[in-house]
């Protein structure tokens, strides 16, 4: 029987919150198909880790995709 660790983890800057880091296992998404199910396990073994951005700006800069949830009236 294997022993794992924690899969999601931070690192956070206080005095620069746009300069924290994370890393998480499977991947990003909980929907099997979408690429980015499964992405972040490769970097997560290796302790690679990706920007945990807080202000809008970092936000925008480092969004790959936009969901935009529209209420339907």
């Amino acid at each position: 029987m294997a022993a794992t660790g924690a899969t999601f983890r931070e690192i956070i800057d206080f005095a620069d919150l746009d300069g924290s880091l994370a890393t998480n296992a499977p991947g990003q998404s909980g929907r099997p198909g979408s690429p980015f199910y499964g992405n972040l396990t490769e970097g997560w073994a290796d302790q690679e880790y990706f920007p945990l951005s807080f202000t809008r700006e970092a936000v925008e800069r480092n969004a790959a995709y936009r969901l935009r949830l529209v209420p339907q009236r």
